[in-house]
C-alpha cells in the first residue's frame, strides 16, 4: 500500500510534464493522489504505525504531507498557510509546563491528596473525574492522560481496586474537560487563535457543558461497572505495589505522605 500510493504521488507529480496540454487529467490524477495519500495517512494514524517501517504517528504526519505537497495536490505556499505558528507555540509552552509539574511532584501531591480524602470507590471515581477534567482545562488533555494514567493506576493498585473504570474515566474527563477552556486542547487553541475570542468569554461559554459531561462521565462509568462501586465500603490503602518500580521515583514522595 505504501509503494501503491508513493506511485500515486508520483504520477501525479509527472503528469504535468508529461501531459502538458490535458490540464483535466492532471486535475483528476491529482485528486486521486490526494484522496490516496488522505485515506492512507488516515489509517496509518489509527493504526499508529506503518507496518515493517520504524516511523511514528509524527512522521505518518509528515511524510503524508510531504507527499501531498510532492504530488502536486497541495502547493507549497498552502503548506506554508496550513501551518498555525501560534497554536505549536502555545501547546510547546503548555507541554513544558506540565512536565515541570510533573518532576516538581505536583501531580504526585495531588493524587495522594486524593486518596486521603476519597473513603468510598464512588468518591474516588467522582475525584479522579474531577481532577483529569480540571487539569485538562487548563493545560493540554493529552499531556494530563499521559501524566495521570500511572498515578491513578498506581493507587488503584494499592487499594486493590480495579483499575480498568477509574482509568476510563480518567480518559473520558481529559477529552471532557479539555472543552472548557481555549487551552484544553489543540482544536480550541486554534478556534481561540482564528476567532480571537476572549480567553474568559470562551470559558464562561463552555464551561457549564464540561460540566454537565463531567457528571454524565460518572453517572456511565458507574452504572457501566455496577460491582465496583455498589459496594459502599471504606476504602484502605495497601503496600505499594511493583509498578511502582517502572514509574521510578516520582510518587515516593508522595507515598512517604501516606
Amino acid at each position: 500500500m505504501v509503494i501503491l500510493v508513493i506511485t500515486i504521488a508520483l504520477i501525479a507529480a509527472a503528469t504535468p510534464d508529461l501531459l502538458p496540454a490535458s490540464p483535466g487529467v492532471d486535475n483528476n490524477i491529482q485528486k486521486v493522489a490526494a484522496t490516496a495519500i488522505f485515506v492512507t495517512s488516515y489509517l496509518a494514524l489509527a493504526i499508529g504505525k506503518v507496518p515493517g517501517l520504524n516511523i511514528d504517528r509524527a512522521w505518518i504526519a509528515l511524510v503524508g504531507a510531504g507527499l501531498m505537497v510532492a504530488s502536486g495536490a497541495l502547493s507549497l505556499e498552502d503548506a506554508y498557510k496550513a501551518i498555525d505558528l501560534d497554536t505549536i507555540t502555545l501547546l510547546l509552552g503548555m507541554m513544558i509546563l506540565v512536565a515541570s509539574l510533573r518532576l516538581s511532584g505536583f501531580f504526585a501531591i495531588s493524587t495522594v491528596w486524593i486518596v486521603e480524602h476519597a473513603k468510598k470507590p464512588l468518591i474516588l471515581l467522582c475525584a479522579v473525574t474531577a481532577t483529569s477534567g480540571i487539569f485538562s482545562a487548563f493545560l493540554v488533555n493529552d499531556a494530563i492522560c499521559l501524566v495521570l494514567a500511572p498515578l491513578v493506576l498506581e493507587l488503584t493498585l494499592r487499594m486493590e481496586r480495579k483499575p480498568i473504570p477509574y482509568l476510563l474515566a480518567l480518559a473520558m474527563a481529559s477529552n471532557v474537560g479539555s472543552t472548557a477552556t481555549i487551552t484544553g486542547n489543540p482544536q480550541n487553541i486554534m478556534i481561540g487563535s482564528f476567532s480571537h475570542i476572549p480567553y474568559i468569554k470562551f470559558t464562561l461559554a463552555l464551561m457549564p457543558v464540561a460540566l454537565i459531561g463531567l457528571v454524565i462521565t460518572v453517572g456511565l462509568v458507574a452504572l457501566f461497572y455496577r460491582e465496583e462501586f455498589g459496594n459502599t465500603g471504606y476504602l484502605t490503602v495497601k503496600k505499594r505495589a511493583k509498578l511502582s518500580r517502572v514509574m521510578g521515583k516520582e510518587l515516593a514522595p508522595a507515598a512517604n505522605t501516606v
